[in-house]
Parts: structure tokens; C-alpha cells; sequence
């Protein structure tokens, strides 16, 4: 039998997340043979969050720890509270964001982990300053089951990092 991981509050692997907060991967792909990851992340007061963006084979489960998440899932605009769930099955259209006047902090597991996805995203946001180009968000995406669905039609996205 192996030993258990454990890791601390605060600690992780902290990064800046897809829309410019600090995100801390908790339990990565590694640690899990790649069935799952669990990111603690948050989204400043009035943040729009990623764009809209559907995984055909990732499922994302989504627990708020403090403030309001608001979460679009298909036609459906749902918010949570703190102490709330939400699943958001694979090939469903979604993004979370927070439309309230408070920070939300909340975690979300991907099965399969994604948490490399996050990681490239990091590097592909410090390289670009935060604006990274239409046609390298769609292949990043590409390569880790995330087709951004609301991407304007010109070379550069403005400021992807908006929190």
C-alpha cells in the first residue's frame, strides 16, 4: 500500500489560473494515475470568468467555499452559495463566473484531470501578457478536450485574464 498525499492549506501548485487569479492545483493528475484533479480557485467581485466551453470527455464538479458562483450550464443559469455542488456533465456547454459584488472562492474536480491544461494556460497568459490569440486557445484546447465556443473572430482575445 502507498502512502497517503496530503496537502495543506495554502499549499498546492499555485499558478495563475485562465483568467489571471491565483489558482492552486490540490491534487493533480499524477497523484491520481490521471482519473482526477481537485483546483481550489476564485473569481474576483463582477469576474466574467473563461468563455463558454464544452468537454466531450471531461466532467467537471464544482463546490463553492465562500461567496456566490454563478454557473452557466447549457440554457440554465444556476447560482451557488457557499457549501453548494454542481456537476456539469461532459459535453455540456458551461462557464462559471461571478456576477455578485464579493470574491467567490470554490473548488472543481475534472475527471479525467485537467490540471495540465491549467498549467499550459498559465504559460500561454504569461507569455501573451494575458491576451493570448484566438488560434492558440483553440489549440490548446484541442489537444486537452476544451473547445472555447464564444471566441471573438479576431486574432487576439482582450485580455483573457479579467479577474
Amino acid at each position: 500500500m502507498s502512502d497517503p498525499l496530503v496537502i495543506a492549506a495554502g499549499q498546492g501548485r499555485l499558478f495563475r489560473g485562465p483568467t489571471g487569479a491565483p489558482m492552486a492545483v490540490m491534487i493533480d493528475a499524477a497523484a491520481t494515475g490521471g482519473a482526477y484533479s481537485v483546483i481550489e480557485y476564485s473569481h474576483a467581485a463582477g469576474a466574467a470568468g473563461p468563455p463558454r466551453h464544452v468537454h466531450e470527455q471531461h466532467e467537471e464538479a464544482f463546490r463553492v467555499l465562500e461567496g456566490e458562483l454563478t454557473l452557466d450550464v447549457g440554457e440554465r443559469t444556476l447560482t451557488l452559495g457557499a457549501g453548494d455542488y454542481a456537476v456539469v456533465p461532459r459535453g455540456t456547454v458551461h462557464r462559471p463566473y461571478n456576477v455578485s459584488r464579493a470574491e467567490v472562492r470554490f473548488l472543481f474536480i475534472t475527471s479525467p484531470a485537467l490540471d495540465g491544461f491549467f498549467a499550459e494556460m498559465a504559460v500561454l497568459n504569461a507569455a501573451t501578457d494575458g491576451s493570448p490569440s484566438v488560434e492558440a486557445l483553440k489549440e490548446l484546447g484541442a489537444r486537452w478536450d476544451c473547445v472555447f465556443v464564444d471566441l471573438p473572430a479576431d486574432r487576439g482575445v482582450t485580455r483573457m485574464a479579467n479577474d
